[in-house]
């Protein structure tokens, strides 16, 4: 039975609702860091670009489809963040920026975490006896995965303990 709340029949337009995602969000990207200028058509044909060439690839539309969701409510809490703590006044307006920088943060490593994992699952990697001639084989590998953790960790260390005596 059909019903109001039944979304199904949008999954077939799925990949026109990533389309608009990536190419919205390149621009606003592209526009926000002024990379090109304020060449407007290089920013729009590059968005539009990055948009056609992930929903060629189909890996790559089902990681915008798996991390759109997480990164939509991400962003609703740092406004709803954002608009509470302005009812605090200036004095509050330093505690904010620091607060909007780790909420970033932790984004970022959720996208990159997020993908990974789909990346991991939709990708043939032998466990055994791998081919390290394969590019995929060898950055999907625990090992090596292990190894960047743990240099990751060092640079932030390293950038932290750096900050704090000068």
């Amino acid at each position: 039975m059909a019903t109001f709340l039944d979304v199904t029949a949008l999954e077939n337009f799925s990949v026109i609702f990533v389309f608009l995602l990536v190419a919205v969000g390149g621009y606003a990207i592209l526009l926000s860091t002024k990379v090109f200028g304020d060449k407007q058509f290089v920013i729009v044909l590059v968005s539009i670009l990055t948009a056609l060439f992930v929903i060629m690839s189909p890996l790559a539309t089902l990681v915008v489809k798996s991390i759109a969701p997480v990164m939509a409510v991400v962003l609703i809490l740092v406004t709803l963040i954002s608009l509470s703590s302005s009812m605090f006044g200036s004095g509050q307006m330093e505690a904010l920026n620091s607060l909007k920088w780790v909420v970033f943060v932790v984004l970022v490593i959720a996208i990159i975490v997020g993908s990974l994992s789909i990346v991991r699952e939709n990708i043939k990697v032998p466990e055994r006896g791998e081919d390290f001639s394969k590019v995929s084989t060898v950055i999907f590998h625990p090992n090596f995965l292990g190894m960047i953790l743990i240099l990751s960790i060092a640079i932030f260390t390293v950038a932290l303990l750096a900050s704090k005596q000068g």
